[in-house]
C-alpha cells in the first residue's frame, strides 16, 4: 500500500439498499469533499484505527467528532 492509497479493505460499516446501493449515512447529510493538511504521523494513525475499525479514514474523523465510539 502507498501512501496515497486507503485502507486495503472496503468499510463493513456502511449498509446496502435492497437495491445493492450504498444506504447513507447520518440522516441523509450529503457529504462533501474537503480538504486538511495532516501531517505523515497524523495520517499513518488514522489508517491504523481504520483498519482496526474496518472502515475508512472518513469514516473514523466522522465518528471522532461526532463523539461515536471507536476500537
Amino acid at each position: 500500500m502507498n501512501q496515497y492509497s486507503g485502507i486495503k479493505q472496503k468499510s463493513q460499516r456502511r449498509l446496502h439498499n435492497e437495491d445493492g446501493k450504498f444506504a447513507p449515512d447520518y440522516s441523509g447529510e450529503v457529504k462533501r469533499l474537503t480538504t486538511m493538511r495532516l501531517t505523515d504521523t497524523a495520517w499513518e494513525l488514522l489508517a491504523e484505527i481504520a483498519l482496526k475499525n474496518q472502515i475508512t479514514r472518513t469514516e473514523v474523523i466522522e465518528m471522532f467528532v461526532r463523539g461515536e465510539e471507536l476500537y
